[in-house]
């Protein structure tokens, strides 16, 4: 049984906290959930409970398919497209994560980063703004070949039937 708060394509974004209890927190649009464990290993026990996946077999796909080897995107699953992206690197695999389908825009105002979701919220980060605007282009493209490339699978299995 899953012993940790749900994530879905309802996340906004998983940031670290600094907490006592908590490692860090998933920003929904209707709420905040607070996980004991780093946003990784949340993401990871997400992957194997409902996916029977991990995250180290994902990075590895991206790697062989895309040829992407630092700060990988996670696609938890491309039909509806929840897809958490990382805006840093951490080496306490406690990142702060984006979800794809709940982003509109990134903008610099003053120096600082603030990222728009959906929903009409801004977040004010200190993440740098070109890094981020390159990890929103290169989950993009991930998505984009990860799709046409079961949508073509499907296609040809669907050929071989008929």
């Amino acid at each position: 049984m899953l012993t940790v708060p749900e994530l879905t394509p309802q996340v906004l974004y998983i940031e670290p906290v600094v907490h006592p209890e908590y490692l860090c927190r998933a920003v929904h649009t209707d709420g905040v959930i607070y996980c004991r464990q780093t946003s990784e290993r949340w993401i990871d026990d997400t992957l194997i409970y409902f996916y029977s996946s991990s995250i180290k077999v994902r990075r590895q796909n991206v790697k062989l398919i895309h040829n992407i080897h630092k700060l990988q995107p996670i696609i938890i699953d491309e039909k509806y497209q929840f897809v958490l992206f990382p805006l840093e690197s951490c080496k306490y695999k406690n990142p702060f994560f984006v979800n794809l389908r709940q982003l509109i825009d990134f903008k610099l105002v003053n120096g600082k980063l603030v990222i728009i979701f959906i929903d009409g919220r801004e977040v004010e980060t200190d993440f740098d703004f070109n890094f981020s605007k390159k990890q929103y282009e290169k989950t993009l493209f991930i998505l984009d070949r990860t799709v046409k490339h079961q949508n073509a699978l499907r296609k040809y299995y669907r050929d071989r039937e008929g």
